[in-house]
Formats: structure tokens, sequence, C-alpha cells
């Protein structure tokens, strides 16, 4: 008998060993597979020992729980997982594991290690005989694996008892492998996180070693230095510092910065360098450390801040017209309440006589006083309501009290989703101007009430002495009544320029066809003997003041008027272009002299008036320059004269 005894343990430790070799060299235990390595585990260990139940349980990071990740019940080849027990309900059982490599608890129910789990555990599992064996990691017990016997007790062997601490080996390699793949999957995915972070910025990046040698870079960087990949493999450092300090304006300036960083590794830099082609980059460069301080390298990124550098220019460059402009400029934020001004240039302070301070944060109503108007006030708030543009002059007031006429234009400014911001604010003293407009009505006023009863008066007497004469005196007599008409002529146009520059109208969209037929029609009326035609496409509207229609009849009444042919002709043609409607009024007459071309163009001087037709003139150019068009002589001559005037089109 003890022969035969000896060979079944020696086959049961052959077994066990197999078994034990069999599950060490598992491919899901050596690859770190552990929820198929526990099944494989938990199977083999309930088989080899004839145990009905195997389970591998695990503690909670505060060694408080344990919870089963795989169980393996031989009745039914099912897995379970899940189940829990606290050391709060079990202390006993908890201390047994921390100081015991294995429990063999033949009646379970009875050991003190394990009879804390009747009530909970073992009786609800119908466990009679427990045999545990825990897992350990660096003293600190992490787990347990637990062989469990159901429906009667049984006495564990020192070989099972042995087995049990060689699968919990296995339990506990199988669980580190698969933690070491863990971490190499992290480590991995946080490489190819890093790799795709740096490929993705806008920066270039470089990060070399404690020993020069370059560890890592991105696409940007190679593009910003125009280095291949192969002049950046390790250990190239010295070999592309030289391409980058190459392409830099001022090499030794960056030399000498790396040689401070090399003296203090632990320092950060910010520089920008200038290129030899004319970009100029940003570098950053930062030392790289892990949580305990210590370095590996430095970090180094480059941007390319040639464009932004360009705008920072451009807009200092345009930030400086604009604070020393020759009016003032204003700016108010229409998303606070009231519009409080955000800014104010220099002009505004000389015009207004406030300072910044006084100025920004308040509505620009400060400027009004007890004589301001409220009908140019109301049209402001109207236009800033309706979010729209609108210009208008107002009487306003300086610091010092003082008043002063302020032309004044308000524009919104929307943002990047077309929602107003702000409103810029155009200001400009025109009292000067106010003053001499007013001065120059009533000199009018007064010319035109005497210069008309004095002329009426001549007038009057030149008619009775025609009637009552002949020959010489009565043609003398006629020739005043002529030049007396010629000169209340002219004091009609006078009235009309002054009448415009004055109130400076604004303008607004015509239709082209009523603009071209009224004068045609009424020159025809006039001048029954005289061809006067309209050609072109007239479907169009232009922008212009009403006295536009006035402009082209004065030139049409011209062009016959100082003809010298018995049926004198003259033809308004009209051509649409894509932002502009052009008029071409040509005659037959002889040609204008050049005193009255410079008037055409706003170059000649009201003198000679050549029977009044210099004053009409003037008065053409100044319909046509409110109106914002252009008006120029195309051609003149012995044959004839064209002129030409273009308009800003209305419709689209």
């Amino acid at each position: 008998m003890t022969d035969e005894s000896d060979a079944r343990r020696r086959d049961s430790r052959r077994r066990y060993q197999e078994a034990v070799l069999e599950l060490t060299t598992d491919a899901d235990v050596v690859d770190g597979r552990f929820e198929a390595a526990a099944r494989t585990i938990t199977e083999t260990a309930a088989e080899i020992v004839g145990t009905t139940r195997v389970g591998i349980w695990l503690f909670d990071e505060d060694g408080e729980r344990i919870r089963c990740v795989d169980r393996y019940d031989r009745r039914t080849d099912a897995h379970s997982d899940g189940a829990e027990l606290a050391a709060a309900a079990s202390p006993a059982y908890f201390e047994a594991l921390r100081t015991h490599r294995t429990i063999s608890a033949d009646d379970a129910r009875a050991d003190p290690r394990t009879r804390e789990l009747t009530a909970n555990y073992l009786e609800p599992e119908a466990i009679d005989s427990l045999l545990d064996a825990t897992l350990r990691s660096a003293g600190e017990v992490i787990g347990v694996v637990c062989h469990e016997q159901i429906g009667r007790t049984r006495e564990w062997t020192d070989a099972e008892i042995r087995f049990a601490g060689d699968v919990a080996d296995v339990v506990h390699r199988a669980l580190r492998n698969h933690r070491s793949a863990e971490r190499r999957r992290e480590l991995a995915f946080r490489r190819s996180l890093l790799e795709a972070q740096q490929e993705a910025m806008p920066d270039g990046v470089l990060v070399v070693g404690e020993d020069g040698s370059l560890r890592s870079w991105n696409s940007r960087f190679r593009e910003l230095w125009d280095v291949s990949a192969e002049e950046l493999e390790p250990p190239r450092g010295d070999a592309v510092l030289a391409e980058i300090s190459r392409q830099l304006a001022d090499p030794t300036a960056f030399h000498r910065r790396v040689e401070h960083l090399t003296e203090q590794p632990s320092a950060t830099s910010r520089e920008e360098v200038a290129l030899e082609d004319g970009r100029a980059f940003e570098l950053y460069s930062t030392p790289v450390r892990d949580d305990d301080g210590r370095q590996y390298g430095r970090l180094w990124l480059v941007r390319d801040v040639t464009e932004r550098k360009a705008r920072q220019e451009e807009l200092e460059l345009k930030k400086r017209a604009i604070d020393e402009a020759p009016i003032g400029i204003t700016l108010c934020d229409a998303t606070r309440p009231d519009n409080p001004l955000v800014y104010a240039n220099d002009q505004f302070e000389r015009i207004t006589g406030y300072s910044r301070e006084e100025i920004l944060g308040r509505n620009c109503r400060f400027l009004q006083g007890e004589r301001t108007e409220a009908e140019p006030v109301d049209e402001l708030r109207a236009a800033i309501d309706a979010e729209r543009s609108t210009t208008v002059e107002l009487r306003n007031y300086r610091t010092d009290g003082s008043e002063f006429w302020n032309r004044v234009t308000v524009a919104p400014v929307a943002d990047e989703r077309g929602a107003v911001a702000n409103y810029v604010g155009f200001q400009q003293d025109v009292t000067e101007r106010k003053e001499a407009t007013r001065q120059l009505r009533v000199l009018h006023r007064v010319l035109r009430h005497n210069l008309a009863n004095q002329m009426s008066i001549i007038r009057g007497t030149a008619e009775q002495l025609a009637e009552r004469s002949g020959g010489e005196t009565a043609a003398a007599a006629e020739t005043i009544v002529e030049e007396a008409d010629q000169l209340l002529g002219l004091t009609d146009k006078h009235r009309s320029i002054v009448r415009l520059l004055s109130e400076r109208p604004t303008p607004e969209p015509i239709a082209l066809e009523p603009l071209c037929r009224r004068p045609c029609r009424s020159v025809r009326t006039d001048y029954p003997d005289a061809d006067v035609s309209l050609a072109g496409d007239l479907d169009a509207t232009v922008v212009g003041i009403p006295a536009l229609e006035t402009a082209i009849h004065e030139l049409l009444a011209n062009g016959v008027a100082h003809g010298d042919r018995e049926s004198p002709s003259v033809e308004l043609r009209v051509e649409r272009r894509p932002e502009t409607v052009r008029l071409r009024i040509a005659d037959d007459g002889p040609g204008l002299p050049d005193e009255e071309r410079r008037i055409i163009t706003g170059d000649g001087a009201v003198e000679p008036l050549y029977h009044g037709l210099g004053m009409g003139l003037w008065l053409v150019h100044w319909i046509v320059s409110l109106s914002r068009g252009t008006i120029d002589i195309e051609e003149t001559g012995p044959d004839g004269t064209t002129i030409r005037i273009e308009l800003p089109r209305a419709d689209d």
C-alpha cells in the first residue's frame, strides 16, 4: 500500500507540475490577456484539484474589499464574476489573508479564519471547505485564488496546498503581464497621441536631448527650415543648427542665445529672429522634465510670425493715421447701454477741448448744449436705431463753453457675425464754412434784391425808350433790354449755386429715363428749330441730387443756343456700364473756348462770363460733383463738342 500511495502522490505532483508549467507558458498569461488567462487558470485548477469551484478575487485600492473577477463552476461549466466581500464584515478572514500564504479550511464554517463568512457567503453558496492562496506584489496582498468544495467537507493535501500557491503565482504573473501590457499600450497611445499632436500643431516642434541629439520633430519644423527627414536623423544636431544659422540674418546673436541656454539648462527663452529671406520666426524654448524634475532635454517651438508682424505694422500705421487724422474720429460700443465712447483720436480732443479721460465711457451727447437744434439730433438717433449711416451738422459746445458747428457722420460697424458692434463717428469743425455760407447767402439776397430792382427799372426804362424812339436810339434800347435779361438770368444761376453750396443735398437714387426725357422735351419746346435727340439704354437708376435734371438741361440748351447753324443739333446718348452710367451730350457747334473747358473740369474761374455761359457751366460742375459723378470734355473743335458725365449706378 505504501508503494502504491507513493506512486499516486508522485503522479499527482507530476500532474500539478505539468499543469503549472502549462499555465505559466499559456499565451494569454504571457501576453497579459488577463480575462482569457483567468478563465483558463480557474478551469485548469478546478479540473486538476477536483474541486467544485475555483475563483480569482482581487482587492480594491484601499484593501477594504475583494471582488471576484472570474469564478468557474465544474458542475455547470460556467463562469461568473462580480461577487464582493467587505473587510468590515469579516475582519478575521481579511487578517488571515494578509498574514498567511494559504488558508486551508477543511471545515470552513468552523475554522476561526473563515467562519465569519458563513452567513454572508458560505451558507448561501453551500460551501463546506475552502483552500485559498494569496496573490502578493512587493509584499502586499493584492488578491486571492479560492478553491471551494460544495456538498461535503474535504481535507486538503499538502500537494494541493502547494499547487494552490503555484496557481496564485501564475495568476499574479498573468496580472503583472496584463498590467505591463496595459502600460505598454498606454505608452504607445501616448506616444502616438504626442506625435499626432505634434503634427497637428501650427508651430514647428523640435526636441533636443541632453547630449545634443535630435529626439523628435514634426513636419512643420522641416517645412519652416526646409530640411529633410534624413538631415534630422540622430545625431545630426550640429548639422541642423548649422543649417538654421545659415538662414538667419544674425546667426551670431542666435548662437549666443543657444550657448546661454546650454549654460542655463533650466532657463526658458522666447525671442524673434529675422531670416535672410525676409521672414520672421518666433522661437520658444523650454526644458523637458519629468515629475521628479529630472531633465531630459529641451523643447523648441518655431512659429512663422511674418504675416502677423506685417498685420501689426499695418494696424500700427492705420492707428497712427487715425490718431493723426485732420478730422475727429470716435468709436462707441453699441453692445453696451447708451453707446459709450471707447476711442477718440487726437483731433477730436483738439476740436472739443476735452481730454480722453473726460471723453471715454460717455455718450457723445455731452457736446450738446442750449442752442443745439433737435432736428439733427433726432436724425442721428433715428440712424443709430435703424443701424444705418447718416451725416448731420449741429451746433456743439467745447469744454470752455464756446460754440462750434460740427459736421458729424456716423456709420455702423458689424462684427464677424454681422451684428452691429460699434459705431464709428467722424467730426469736422465747419464753423468757418457755415459762417462763410451764411454771409454768402446774406450778400446774395442783398445783391439779388438790389440788382433785380435796379435792373427792372433799367429794363423798363429801356423798353419805354425803344417804343418812343427809332433808329439807332431804339436799337441801343433793345440791346439794353437783352443785356438786362442776360444779367437777371445770371443772378438766377448765381442763386442756384449759392443754394447748392450752402445746402449740399444728399445724393439719392434717381430713375434715369425721366431724368433725361424731361430736359430734352423742354429744350425742343424752347428751340423748335433745333434737332434734340435721345438715344441709348435708359433702363437704369443713378445716384445724384435732384438738380441733375437742371445740369442736363443747361448743357443741352447751351449746345443749341450757342451753335452757329440754322438748325443746330444736340444728342444725349446714354450708356449703361457695370458700375456707372455714362451720358454723352454732343452738339455740332463751334466748340468751347479754353476758359470754359477749364470751368467744366473745375479748374477755371468764373470770369470772363461770356454772356452768362461761364456761370451756367459752374452750376453744371457743382451739380455733377455733389452727385458724386465726374464731368469732362471728351472732344471739342469746329465741328462740335462732346461732354461726358459719369454717374454711379444705384441698381444692380
